[in-house]
């Protein structure tokens, strides 16, 4: 009798493994450094379609390429030098937005390529730190920024980044003593759908911030991320559509901190924490299916199940993350100029 209890047990345990070897063995990253001879931090990425990309970061760098990553325009914005330009979001090969991350707060638009670029929105108030910048479509987007006065400051554009609006305070939950996001990729907003938008925080919570209607008005809800001081909480977040979506983070410069991945099957109404690479994660992007990568200081994570299991598939240092529309292409960055394109295959 009890043989028959252990070899139940047994083979359990040895289906419970290979299963989760398999999932790992499903797929490949393929990398590729790119050579671009820069030592400014990136962490800016918006990578939109197999042939064109734009990145950002310090020293008001801007990086484009229109041929999968083999040639590189490297400039910087006029007057904009002593910048760190965390966040980008990139329509086509001509238009794209830049936003800085600390004082003066600024928001540049080009659409000639990066010839030229119009300030379209700026503060030199020292409490206004904005995070990060996405948009729904060519015309309406969203920048998020850390509280001020107690609220998150949320902008919107309707003219594609060429005037921004304040959101009104009342339709915004009240910040904790201690939050804020975290411009470690210019992910801590992601949006899906036409008019769905989440916002991640870190600090005494780990929270997101949900709107259903473009932004006009937000809900919160708690996460089991780690949370408690200024630099724990969510750094990132990635949604393949309006009800699926991760949460990671956890706590800056700390290589294994526990609680750091999250999922949601109900638009960000409640989080599940997730199992397996429990690693620091300041970017994440979903690819294709059911896929998710996170990135950070100790590598590269995959899901394949929608974020409720993590395995690490690689070592490579990465700010951010990203991969376009197909799922096919993709590229990180990172520290000193790193910059790599990314494919994930199949076996």
């Amino acid at each position: 009798m009890y043989w028959k209890y252990w070899a139940f047990l047994f083979l359990f345990f040895i289906s419970f493994q290979a299963c989760n070897s398999d999932q790992k063995a499903k797929y490949v990253l393929n990398t590729h450094f790119v050579n671009i001879n820069i030592t400014n931090g990136l962490r800016g990425l918006s990578v939109v379609n197999e042939k064109v990309a734009w990145a950002s970061g310090t020293n008001g760098v801007f990086l484009k390429t229109e041929d999968g990553g083999e040639t590189w325009l490297i400039d910087s914005i006029a007057g904009a030098e002593n910048l760190d330009f965390r966040s980008i979001e990139a329509f086509n090969q001509n238009s794209a937005i830049v936003v800085s991350a600390g004082t003066p707060a600024n928001i540049y638009l080009t659409q000639d390529g990066g010839t030229s670029w119009e300030l379209t929105w700026s503060d030199s108030n020292p409490a206004i730190f904005l995070d990060a910048v996405s948009f729904w479509s060519r015309k309406e987007g969203l920048v998020m920024g850390d509280p001020v006065d107690g609220y998150m400051i949320i902008l919107k554009t309707f003219d594609g980044g060429k005037s921004w609006h304040r959101m009104a305070a009342d339709n915004i939950p009240q910040s904790l003593k201690t939050e804020g996001g975290f411009a470690a990729s210019g992910t801590c907003l992601a949006l899906a759908g036409e008019t769905h938008a989440w916002i991640g925080t870190g600090g005494d919570s780990a929270r997101v911030y949900t709107s259903q209607n473009g932004g006009f008005s937000w809900s919160v809800t708690n996460t089991p991320i780690l949370s408690g001081s200024p630099m724990k909480g969510i750094y990132s977040l990635a949604f393949k559509n309006e009800a699926n979506g991760i949460a990671v983070g956890g706590e800056w410069n700390v290589k294994n901190p526990k609680r750091s991945k999250a999922f949601t099957v109900d638009g960000g109404k409640t989080w599940v924490l997730a199992v397996g690479a429990d690693n620091y994660c300041s970017g994440s992007c979903y690819v294709r299916e059911a896929v998710f990568l996170a990135c950070g200081q100790s590598g590269i994570d995959l899901s394949v199940n929608g974020g409720k299991t993590w395995d690490h598939i690689s070592d490579i240092h990465l700010y951010g993350i990203e991969f376009d529309k197909s799922g096919m292409t993709g590229f990180g960055t990172g520290p000193s100029g790193r910059l790599v394109k990314l494919s994930l295959v199949k076996k």
